[in-house]
């Protein structure tokens, strides 16, 4: 039976185990359990000693030095080291770790802080579930002669564990409802999906379990949905850490509010980073609420000229205007531009489009002469000029300096998905798409 001899449990839960009495090979008793530390570079972290109290100090054991593991006690070695300390040193392996919460260590020692300070009672991410729990209880599992930490507790039956009210309850719900679902399930996060997020108090070089393969599986909605419920420091240090294009995609997703908050907290060069990456018309409206001197600074640590310019231009118009809501990023093509070479342009540019089914033709001068849709295009044949198909006649468009209501009604009379946006010489300066109108619609701006 090794270390565990005559504790039959296979499963252990982290609030049973608070409390247990230790000892040592003699049966002098020298303190009470309050803590794991665990190995947090692996999926499933591997408990590496246990914490305990002694006259208002923080002590650490070893579990290689622990000869006996139950609930009713735990025996250690006479000469088990016992360190004094809140965390648990750790030197680093050479494995490759993904966190994006922190960055590698090689041979380094680092500081491991108690399981239970950094998950119980704490914000962590359920990328599964794609949401934000607060852990009640932790699930471990013997493994040989080892505690593995296996999956996080959520649910109501272990918050009642948690407080000790697990056996009343249960009496009282087998009596009125035996075949109470609550008897049986528990509200389970697996490990590998569980990713804590340090606070303040807690050193961030912790191993945690949020990789970047993590975050690319998550939908840009779905994560704007998560750092919305983290609390600003769990949200800034996972915010930090995205890419610049997945942070652009996801503060896009954000609410209005918390999008100027997250940015104005990050440094120039990464906010300018940022702003690159975001469609012209986003990015303009969000470095509008930012402030005139924000945004400048910002402006003028964008690398892409283009962009630049077209930001610049964008913040110009009033943002409840066409001009403030338009998108310069649309196709525009020549009247004598053949079909082979303006697919190929759609095959090049595509993914800095707003749309690709709505091409524009406009004349040496960018003044708006025609409209032609993909799916009119690709039906004729390869060598035509999409002047030929375009149509010409009453081509629908409103005034850069139009209300967002006359915008919005004059789409929906002539049942538009996007917009043409004019200026006085009828030049084309971006499109308007419904997306653009919606939030305005649903606020009543």
């Amino acid at each position: 039976m090794g270390i565990f001899k005559g504790f039959n449990e296979i499963q252990i839960h982290f609030s049973d185990a608070l409390g247990t009495k230790i000892f040592n090979e003699d049966g002098i008793r020298i303190g009470n359990l309050s803590d794991f530390f665990v190995d947090y570079e692996e999926v499933y972290p591997l408990v590496l000693a246990i914490q305990f109290k002694n006259s208002g100090q923080y002590f650490y054991i070893s579990w290689d030095d622990i000869n006996e593991y139950s609930h009713k006690k735990i025996i250690v070695k006479n000469n088990a080291f016992k360190g004094r300390s809140r965390t648990y040193p750790k030197v680093t392996t050479n494995k490759i770790i993904t966190s994006i919460l922190a960055s590698q260590f090689t041979g380094n020692t680092v500081e491991y802080p108690p399981l239970g300070k950094i998950v119980l009672d704490r914000q962590i991410v359920d990328t599964a579930g794609k949401k934000v729990v607060r852990v009640n209880d932790i699930q471990l599992i013997k493994a040989g002669t080892n505690l593995r930490v296996t999956h996080a507790a959520i649910g109501l039956r272990s918050m009642m564990r948690r407080l000790g009210y697990q056996s009343a309850i249960d009496s009282i719900i087998k009596l009125v409802k035996p075949n109470s679902k609550y008897l049986t399930s528990e509200a389970l996060i697996n490990w590998k999906f569980v990713h804590a997020i340090p606070n303040k108090s807690i050193q961030s070089s912790v191993k945690l379990n949020l990789s970047n393969e993590d975050i690319k599986e998550l939908h840009p909605a779905d994560l704007a949905d998560i750092l919305e419920d983290l609390d600003s420091h769990g949200r800034g240090i996972i915010f930090k850490n995205l890419d610049p294009k997945t942070a652009a995609e996801t503060l896009s997703e954000v609410d209005d509010d918390l999008q100027v908050t997250m940015l104005r907290n990050e440094d120039l060069e990464r906010a300018a980073d940022i702003i690159e990456e975001m469609d012209t018309d986003d990015a303009a409206d969000l470095l509008h609420e930012l402030g005139e001197q924000r945004a400048e600074d910002i402006i003028s640590r964008i690398d892409d000229d283009e962009i630049q310019e077209e930001i610049q231009e964008l913040l110009e118009y009033k943002d409840d205007t066409a001009g403030g809501l338009m998108s310069t990023e649309y196709l525009s093509v020549l009247a004598d531009d053949k079909k082979d070479d303006i697919l190929k342009k759609i095959y090049k540019e595509h993914e800095d489009l707003e749309t690709i089914y709505s091409i524009y033709i406009v004349d040496k001068n960018e003044k708006l002469i025609g409209q032609c849709s993909l799916r009119k295009l690709i039906t004729q044949k390869d060598n035509i000029e999409i002047g030929e198909v375009m149509n010409s006649k009453d081509v629908k468009s409103m005034q850069v300096d139009s209300g967002w209501k006359e915008v919005a009604s004059f789409m929906s009379k002539y049942n538009l998905m996007y917009a043409p946006i004019i200026n006085e010489s009828k030049e084309l300066l971006g499109i308007i798409s419904v997306d653009d109108l919606l939030p305005w619609l649903l606020n009543e701006r």
